[in-house]
Protein backbone atom coordinates (compact mmCIF):
# COMPACT_ATOMS: atom_id res chain seq x y z
CA UNK A 1 0.00 0.00 0.00
CA UNK A 2 1.03 3.49 -1.10
CA UNK A 3 2.51 5.88 2.05
CA UNK A 4 0.02 8.13 1.46
CA UNK A 5 -2.81 5.80 1.36
CA UNK A 6 -1.79 3.96 4.41
CA UNK A 7 -1.59 7.58 6.34
CA UNK A 8 -4.96 8.49 5.30
CA UNK A 9 -6.40 5.32 6.78
CA UNK A 10 -4.27 6.04 9.90
CA UNK A 11 -5.88 9.45 9.75
CA UNK A 12 -9.06 7.90 9.45
CA UNK A 13 -8.97 5.52 12.49
CA UNK A 14 -7.60 8.41 14.70
CA UNK A 15 -10.68 10.32 13.80
CA UNK A 16 -13.15 7.99 14.63
CA UNK A 17 -10.94 6.83 18.20
CA UNK A 18 -11.23 10.34 19.12
CA UNK A 19 -14.74 10.89 18.28
CA UNK A 20 -15.35 7.68 20.29
CA UNK A 21 -13.80 9.26 22.81
CA UNK A 22 -15.39 12.55 22.86
CA UNK A 23 -19.30 10.85 22.48
CA UNK A 24 -18.10 8.53 25.64
CA UNK A 25 -17.15 11.44 27.77
CA UNK A 26 -20.23 13.48 27.20
CA UNK A 27 -22.78 10.55 27.78
CA UNK A 28 -20.96 10.38 31.10
CA UNK A 29 -20.56 13.88 31.78
CA UNK A 30 -24.49 14.12 31.26
CA UNK A 31 -25.31 10.66 32.97
CA UNK A 32 -22.98 10.26 35.47
CA UNK A 33 -21.88 6.93 36.77
CA UNK A 34 -24.37 7.08 39.53
CA UNK A 35 -26.82 7.67 36.49
CA UNK A 36 -27.75 10.70 37.97
CA UNK A 37 -28.06 13.18 35.25
CA UNK A 38 -25.05 15.84 36.03
CA UNK A 39 -26.53 18.22 33.23
CA UNK A 40 -29.88 19.19 34.73
CA UNK A 41 -29.22 21.63 37.44
CA UNK A 42 -30.06 20.28 41.08
CA UNK A 43 -33.52 22.41 43.08
CA UNK A 44 -32.24 26.08 44.66
CA UNK A 45 -33.52 26.19 48.11
CA UNK A 46 -34.43 30.01 48.39
CA UNK A 47 -36.36 29.78 51.95
CA UNK A 48 -35.76 27.52 54.84
CA UNK A 49 -38.20 29.23 57.68
CA UNK A 50 -36.87 26.95 61.19
CA UNK A 51 -36.73 28.33 64.42
CA UNK A 52 -33.63 28.80 66.83
CA UNK A 53 -35.50 27.87 69.83
CA UNK A 54 -38.93 26.30 70.46
CA UNK A 55 -41.06 25.14 73.65
CA UNK A 56 -41.98 21.93 74.36
CA UNK A 57 -45.40 20.39 73.44
CA UNK A 58 -46.22 23.81 71.60
CA UNK A 59 -46.57 23.74 67.49
CA UNK A 60 -44.11 24.95 65.33
CA UNK A 61 -44.42 25.92 61.36
CA UNK A 62 -41.56 24.75 59.31
CA UNK A 63 -41.82 25.90 55.55
CA UNK A 64 -39.24 25.74 52.50
CA UNK A 65 -39.54 27.72 49.41
CA UNK A 66 -37.18 26.09 46.21
CA UNK A 67 -37.49 25.78 42.62
CA UNK A 68 -36.08 24.04 40.13
CA UNK A 69 -34.41 26.08 37.28
CA UNK A 70 -35.40 23.97 34.43
CA UNK A 71 -38.98 23.75 36.18
CA UNK A 72 -39.25 19.93 37.27
CA UNK A 73 -41.81 18.95 39.51
CA UNK A 74 -39.98 18.60 43.17
CA UNK A 75 -40.43 16.68 45.98
CA UNK A 76 -39.54 17.19 49.90
CA UNK A 77 -38.87 15.39 52.81
CA UNK A 78 -38.84 16.51 55.99
CA UNK A 79 -36.89 15.07 59.28
CA UNK A 80 -36.59 15.56 63.00
CA UNK A 81 -34.53 14.30 65.39
CA UNK A 82 -37.58 14.40 68.25
CA UNK A 83 -40.83 15.39 68.65
CA UNK A 84 -43.93 14.47 65.29
CA UNK A 85 -44.53 16.29 62.01
CA UNK A 86 -47.78 16.85 60.44
CA UNK A 87 -46.35 15.55 57.48
CA UNK A 88 -42.99 14.60 55.80
CA UNK A 89 -43.98 15.39 51.93
CA UNK A 90 -45.11 19.44 52.37
CA UNK A 91 -43.68 22.43 51.34
CA UNK A 92 -45.16 23.70 54.94
CA UNK A 93 -45.25 20.82 57.49
CA UNK A 94 -46.20 21.48 61.47
CA UNK A 95 -43.76 20.21 64.45
CA UNK A 96 -44.40 19.47 67.87
CA UNK A 97 -41.52 19.44 69.88
CA UNK A 98 -40.82 16.81 72.20
CA UNK A 99 -42.76 16.46 75.46
CA UNK A 100 -40.56 13.86 77.15
CA UNK A 101 -39.70 13.31 80.98
CA UNK A 102 -38.24 15.90 82.36
CA UNK A 103 -34.79 13.86 82.86
CA UNK A 104 -34.16 14.00 78.99
CA UNK A 105 -33.73 18.06 78.81
CA UNK A 106 -30.89 17.87 81.37
CA UNK A 107 -30.45 20.63 84.27
CA UNK A 108 -30.94 23.33 82.43
CA UNK A 109 -34.40 21.83 80.71
CA UNK A 110 -33.01 22.43 77.48
CA UNK A 111 -32.26 20.09 74.33
CA UNK A 112 -31.26 20.29 71.06
CA UNK A 113 -32.99 18.73 67.84
CA UNK A 114 -32.10 18.98 64.47
CA UNK A 115 -34.45 19.81 61.87
CA UNK A 116 -33.62 19.09 58.14
CA UNK A 117 -35.22 19.45 55.01
CA UNK A 118 -34.37 17.57 51.37
CA UNK A 119 -35.37 18.83 48.16
CA UNK A 120 -35.71 16.80 45.22
CA UNK A 121 -36.04 16.71 41.28
CA UNK A 122 -35.74 13.32 41.50
CA UNK A 123 -33.32 13.52 38.10
CA UNK A 124 -30.32 16.10 39.52
CA UNK A 125 -28.43 15.26 42.71
CA UNK A 126 -30.65 16.09 45.86
CA UNK A 127 -30.29 19.37 48.10
CA UNK A 128 -30.73 19.86 51.56
CA UNK A 129 -30.82 22.28 54.69
CA UNK A 130 -30.56 21.66 58.22
CA UNK A 131 -30.80 23.50 61.65
CA UNK A 132 -30.14 22.92 64.95
CA UNK A 133 -33.71 24.08 67.32
CA UNK A 134 -33.10 24.02 70.98
CA UNK A 135 -36.17 23.70 72.94
CA UNK A 136 -37.09 24.54 75.82
CA UNK A 137 -39.52 22.86 78.79
CA UNK A 138 -40.70 26.01 79.55
CA UNK A 139 -44.37 25.23 79.78
CA UNK A 140 -43.95 21.96 82.60
CA UNK A 141 -45.30 22.10 85.76
CA UNK A 142 -42.85 19.42 87.56
CA UNK A 143 -43.53 19.44 91.84
CA UNK A 144 -40.98 20.34 94.09
CA UNK A 145 -38.91 20.95 90.93
CA UNK A 146 -39.86 23.46 88.19
CA UNK A 147 -43.10 25.52 86.70
CA UNK A 148 -42.50 27.37 83.27
CA UNK A 149 -38.62 26.90 82.87
CA UNK A 150 -37.58 28.24 85.82
CA UNK A 151 -36.20 25.77 88.71
CA UNK A 152 -35.70 25.66 92.19
CA UNK A 153 -32.34 27.05 92.38
CA UNK A 154 -31.84 29.25 89.50
CA UNK A 155 -30.11 32.42 89.96
CA UNK A 156 -31.60 35.24 89.27
CA UNK A 157 -29.86 35.71 86.10
CA UNK A 158 -30.62 32.47 84.55
CA UNK A 159 -34.32 33.55 84.80
CA UNK A 160 -34.15 36.54 82.99
CA UNK A 161 -31.76 34.99 80.50
CA UNK A 162 -34.81 33.24 79.44
CA UNK A 163 -37.18 35.80 79.68
CA UNK A 164 -35.85 39.05 80.04
CA UNK A 165 -35.45 41.81 82.95
CA UNK A 166 -37.94 41.13 85.59
CA UNK A 167 -40.14 43.65 87.60
CA UNK A 168 -40.89 43.76 91.24
CA UNK A 169 -43.82 41.76 91.81
CA UNK A 170 -46.78 44.26 92.88
CA UNK A 171 -48.81 41.44 94.31
CA UNK A 172 -47.23 40.30 97.04
CA UNK A 173 -50.43 39.96 99.06
CA UNK A 174 -49.79 36.68 97.96
CA UNK A 175 -47.28 36.07 99.38
CA UNK A 176 -47.28 37.85 102.72
CA UNK A 177 -50.73 37.19 103.06
CA UNK A 178 -51.64 33.80 101.67
CA UNK A 179 -48.85 32.00 102.65
CA UNK A 180 -49.34 29.58 105.56
CA UNK A 181 -46.87 30.30 108.60
CA UNK A 182 -44.77 27.84 108.12
CA UNK A 183 -44.15 28.86 104.40
CA UNK A 184 -43.80 32.57 105.38
CA UNK A 185 -41.37 31.54 108.42
CA UNK A 186 -39.07 29.22 105.77
CA UNK A 187 -39.64 31.85 102.53
CA UNK A 188 -40.22 35.17 103.83
CA UNK A 189 -38.58 35.56 107.25
CA UNK A 190 -35.18 33.37 107.07
CA UNK A 191 -34.24 34.14 103.80
CA UNK A 192 -35.55 37.46 103.30
CA UNK A 193 -36.94 37.35 100.10
CA UNK A 194 -37.71 39.71 97.34
CA UNK A 195 -40.63 39.41 94.61
CA UNK A 196 -40.12 39.73 91.19
CA UNK A 197 -42.71 38.91 88.24
CA UNK A 198 -43.45 38.67 84.76
CA UNK A 199 -47.29 39.78 84.59
CA UNK A 200 -47.76 39.44 80.56
CA UNK A 201 -46.57 35.66 81.05
CA UNK A 202 -48.17 35.10 84.49
CA UNK A 203 -45.57 34.30 86.42
CA UNK A 204 -44.39 35.04 90.11
CA UNK A 205 -41.64 34.39 91.98
CA UNK A 206 -39.26 34.52 95.20
CA UNK A 207 -35.62 34.83 95.42
CA UNK A 208 -33.34 34.65 98.68
CA UNK A 209 -32.30 37.95 99.25
CA UNK A 210 -28.80 36.94 100.45
CA UNK A 211 -28.11 34.41 97.86
CA UNK A 212 -30.37 35.76 94.72
CA UNK A 213 -31.42 32.15 94.18
CA UNK A 214 -35.00 31.06 93.15
CA UNK A 215 -36.90 29.70 96.33
CA UNK A 216 -40.48 29.74 94.88
CA UNK A 217 -42.48 30.13 91.70
CA UNK A 218 -46.08 31.05 91.17
CA UNK A 219 -47.81 30.88 87.91
CA UNK A 220 -51.40 32.78 87.14
CA UNK A 221 -53.81 32.98 83.76
CA UNK A 222 -52.61 33.45 81.34
CA UNK A 223 -49.28 30.76 81.78
CA UNK A 224 -50.21 27.46 80.31
CA UNK A 225 -47.97 25.49 82.43
CA UNK A 226 -49.21 21.66 82.65
CA UNK A 227 -48.16 18.37 84.56
CA UNK A 228 -47.32 15.62 82.41
CA UNK A 229 -50.93 14.36 83.08
CA UNK A 230 -51.54 17.61 81.91
CA UNK A 231 -53.28 20.16 85.03
CA UNK A 232 -52.71 23.45 85.24
CA UNK A 233 -54.57 26.77 85.70
CA UNK A 234 -58.14 26.73 85.07
CA UNK A 235 -57.83 22.55 85.77
CA UNK A 236 -60.54 21.63 88.67
CA UNK A 237 -60.36 20.85 92.04
CA UNK A 238 -61.35 17.13 90.72
CA UNK A 239 -58.71 16.77 88.20
CA UNK A 240 -55.77 17.85 90.20
CA UNK A 241 -57.01 15.27 92.80
CA UNK A 242 -56.58 12.80 90.67
CA UNK A 243 -52.61 13.44 90.26
CA UNK A 244 -51.67 14.58 92.94
CA UNK A 245 -54.39 13.19 95.83
CA UNK A 246 -55.32 14.93 99.24
CA UNK A 247 -53.48 18.11 100.51
CA UNK A 248 -51.86 17.92 103.08
CA UNK A 249 -52.94 21.07 104.64
CA UNK A 250 -55.91 23.61 103.58
CA UNK A 251 -56.72 26.84 104.64
CA UNK A 252 -59.11 29.72 103.73
CA UNK A 253 -57.45 33.03 102.60
CA UNK A 254 -60.16 36.06 101.59
CA UNK A 255 -63.08 33.54 99.18
CA UNK A 256 -60.41 31.41 98.07
CA UNK A 257 -59.05 27.88 99.61
CA UNK A 258 -55.07 27.18 99.45
CA UNK A 259 -54.05 23.67 99.16
CA UNK A 260 -50.88 22.72 100.33
CA UNK A 261 -48.83 19.58 98.66
CA UNK A 262 -45.54 19.70 101.57
CA UNK A 263 -43.92 16.64 100.52
CA UNK A 264 -44.70 17.09 97.27
CA UNK A 265 -43.24 20.71 97.54
CA UNK A 266 -46.45 22.72 95.61
CA UNK A 267 -49.15 24.34 96.52
CA UNK A 268 -52.61 25.24 94.58
CA UNK A 269 -54.89 28.13 95.35
CA UNK A 270 -58.78 27.46 93.99
CA UNK A 271 -61.64 29.77 93.77
CA UNK A 272 -64.93 29.12 94.83
CA UNK A 273 -66.06 27.39 92.20
CA UNK A 274 -63.05 24.80 92.97
CA UNK A 275 -61.19 26.22 90.02
CA UNK A 276 -57.67 26.70 90.15
CA UNK A 277 -56.47 30.23 90.20
CA UNK A 278 -52.90 29.89 90.87
CA UNK A 279 -50.31 26.68 91.22
CA UNK A 280 -46.43 27.36 92.63
CA UNK A 281 -43.64 25.25 93.86
CA UNK A 282 -41.80 26.14 96.71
Amino acid sequence: MPKSSLKSVLNLLVTFVVAGIIFISCGEDEVGKSGIDTSNTSPIINDFTVPTEANSGEEVTLEVVAHDQEGDALTYTWEVSGGKLSSRNQETVIWIPPQEPRQLFGRFLEKTIVVTVTVNDNISKPVYRSRQVKVRLLNRIEPSEFVAGIMLEYPLSKVQMLYGEASVDKKTDMWLEGANDGFRKEFLEDNKAKFFAYENLGIYFAVAGATHVVIAVDIEAPNKSKTERGFGIGSSFDQISSELGPADKIFQWKDNMWHYYEKKRIHILYNNNSIAQRIGIF
